[in-house]
């Protein structure tokens, strides 16, 4: 057989956004280079992988099982790549760290000062956003590392370095009828309105245990109604203490809720290459979370 690297990417590029004219914008081609691509490599192998019956392509049941296999081939030659640019010892001159929002950032940003003593002639920027934003930026190389919490799947071009948790927690407004009570069961959790967090599009990211819920893409939004009195959230710990919300809310538990943590790492894409720069970075964020600050969630 003799396809190509680049027959690959244009298929598997084209099955995960669902048409070739999308693959051909993602690879700055031209969807005739991506379609020619794509026929070679089924001339190639044999058999149809896409079905051109309908509007959009579909993948053919042994397209389907091709793609993985695909998908496969191309991350090991990302990780040649990178492996290959560490190997030739090219260490940046600037390093973008894109920071999720809902993660404690008057902890993490007491690693910058050291980070100035450490590389200082390196040139340091420093983003934050939403868990979303945080995986775009990676994906679209506007940020060379992300430091984000990771409670759903990551695209497959990215990896988690991870570096811990964080503890989540049960809360009520303290004028909130559910505020009665130390202990809750989940039939009178189920009885009030809940706040669940939602992605950019508005899709749920986290289960919703009530009928009525409300789907939010902020945690300080959901806490800041939560000190209305508005319903109940689960929320990352440190932002339920922080001082804008501590006052008007109240801790409680669940019999009916397991103990809650958020997953939190350091994400890259697979072809990056290591350096000083992300290693320090990673095992100065191993270090704050494994010793967190007295009283502190992180």
């Amino acid at each position: 057989m003799n396809w190509t690297l680049d027959q690959l990417l244009a298929f598997v590029t084209a099955a995960e956004l669902g048409s070739f004219s999308a693959a051909a914008r993602k690879l700055n081609k031209a969807q005739s280079r991506i379609s020619s691509a794509i026929a070679n490599l089924e001339l190639d192998l044999g058999f149809e992988l896409f079905d051109r019956r309908s509007k959009f392509p579909v993948l053919t049941p042994l397209g389907k099982e091709m793609l993985p296999e695909a998908q496969v081939i191309l991350i090991q030659c990302l990780r040649l790549e990178s492996r290959a640019l560490t190997a030739a010892g090219q260490e940046p001159i600037s390093l973008r760290i894109a920071i999720d929002e809902a993660l404690p950032l008057e902890t993490i940003h007491t690693i910058f000062p050291q980070f100035g003593d450490t590389f200082p002639n390196t040139h340091l920027v420093i983003t934050s956003g939403s868990q979303d934003d945080i995986a775009i930026a990676i994906s679209q190389r506007n940020a060379d590392i992300g430091l984000m919490i990771s409670n759903h799947a990551l695209p497959t071009k990215l990896q988690l370095h991870p570096l811990g948790a964080l503890k989540k927690v049960l809360i009520v407004g303290k004028a909130h009828p559910l505020a009665g009570r130390d202990t809750l069961s989940l039939a009178q959790l189920q009885q009030y309105r809940q706040f669940v967090l939602c992605n950019r599009s508005g899709e749920n990211r986290e289960q919703a245990l009530s009928p009525d819920h409300w789907d939010i893409d902020s945690y300080y939004l959901i806490c800041e109604l939560v000190t209305q009195n508005q319903g109940w959230a689960i929320v990352p710990e440190h932002i339920a203490s922080a001082h804008w919300f501590s006052e008007k809310i109240k801790m409680v538990t669940s019999n009916a809720l397991p103990e809650h943590h958020m997953d939190v790492g350091i994400v890259t894409l697979i072809e990056s290459p290591t350096s000083k720069l992300t290693d320090w970075i990673i095992e100065q964020m191993r270090q704050l979370m494994s010793t967190p600050p007295q009283g502190k969630g992180m």
